[in-house]
């Protein structure tokens, strides 16, 4: 199904950049996800990167939507870009703040799930499969950066 027919806005940006905007609700994440895979199926990924981009944005884009909005939904901005050897997603959100401590392990050897609020497994799956993952507050934005190698 086409993405605007499914209320996602996506349109192509400077240097063939992918951008769409959507309600962070469980519906539309998912809808966001399959147009976003759509995206990259041109690059004809293997199926272990394929999983492990979907894995790793799903767990980005269901926790936007249970902890910064609170599970009542809101507006997120996702651009994706590809470059020789790396695909970048940044998506923006103006829920809550994050809490840093969620992104950046000290040690992310030293990781110990009992000592992790709920849904902080999801943070240590997001920095062990991604290449990069970063965050800022700007402006009352969260924006991450998340990327993946694809070489």
């Amino acid at each position: 199904m086409a993405a605007e027919a499914r209320g996602m806005q996506p349109v192509s940006g400077p240097n063939g950049a992918f951008i769409m905007t959507f309600d962070a609700t469980a519906p539309k994440v998912r809808q966001a996800l399959e147009t976003l895979m759509e995206y990259l199926s041109p690059l004809s990924l293997t199926a272990d990167l394929s999983a492990t981009i979907q894995i790793v944005l799903a767990e980005v884009l269901n926790n936007v939507g249970e902890h910064a909005y609170a599970g009542g939904g809101g507006p997120v901005y996702l651009r994706a870009t590809v470059d020789t050897d790396r695909f970048s997603v940044i998506i923006r959100d103006r829920g809550m703040p994050l809490p840093s401590n969620l992104i950046l392990a000290d040690d992310p050897d030293g990781f110990d799930p009992d000592n992790l609020p709920e849904g902080g497994f999801g943070w240590h799956l997001i920095r062990t499969l991604a290449t990069e993952v970063s965050h800022d507050r700007l402006a009352r934005w969260n924006e991450m950066k998340i990327v993946f190698s694809l070489s």
